[in-house]
């Protein structure tokens, strides 16, 4: 593996499963301002997205968006980002990744705040250089941003940078910015979502994934 290079991980869906814990804050959210129940399937397909954005998507009022972001943030921070588990294979494809001389981040539309205490709970911090987050106002939000955040605060050019993400976000997101990227299936997003330019290959396990970043 080549050195000088950056690698941006996404968090939901990429380095660890938290289906669990987001869905059931997102259930006790809309629960809150009154939303009807949503089924396990529709849930799960927006895990990823920016919240404020699910929420409008889900059928949440203008007016009652506050209510829904502040209602699952509590559930969230009381126990749901805790209902999680890391993808297995992950924290060899990061060792192995730090030690060949890459810079490792991660790139989260999850406001920074949760992504630093998740990453901290399960032990991943110690290979990352930043992490680079939603913030809790939502005027950086979309994964675009976040990236931009990342490449400014690493010092990191575009073309030697790579995007690991589950979403067409993470994809999109990198084209926008002008890195390359990844795309995995393990996580909430599918092969349909992984149309955007830059995309390098779309892989199947963490193996698989180390793979690829090998010729990068």
């Amino acid at each position: 593996m080549s050195s000088g290079r950056y690698c941006l991980f996404d968090l939901d869906g990429t380095l660890t499963n938290p289906e669990t814990g987001i869905i059931d804050s997102m259930r006790h959210a809309l629960a809150a301002v009154g939303s009807p129940e949503t089924d396990q399937a529709l849930l799960r397909s927006h895990i990823g997205p920016p919240l404020q954005d699910v929420f409008v998507r889900l059928g949440v009022p203008p007016e009652r968006l506050g209510d829904a972001v502040a209602a699952y943030r509590q559930r969230f921070t009381e126990s749901g980002m805790y209902e999680n588990e890391i993808i297995p294979g992950i924290p060899d494809v990061l060792t192995s990744l730090v030690a060949a001389g890459w810079t490792l981040a991660v790139a989260t539309c999850k406001p920074t705040v949760f992504a630093e205490k998740i990453l901290a709970h399960f032990a991943l911090d110690r290979f990352f250089t930043f992490v680079a987050g939603a913030t809790l106002d939502g005027s950086r939000r979309h994964k675009a941003d976040v990236i931009r955040h990342a490449l400014g605060a690493l010092g990191a050019p575009p073309e030697a940078t790579v995007m690991i993400g589950d979403r067409r976000e993470d994809v999109a997101g990198a084209a926008e910015c002008r890195v390359r990227s990844i795309a995995v299936t393990w996580g909430f997003g599918d092969n349909a979502e992984f149309g955007e330019p830059g995309v390098l290959a779309v892989v199947d396990t963490p193996v698989s994934l180390l793979e690829v970043l090998s010729t990068a």
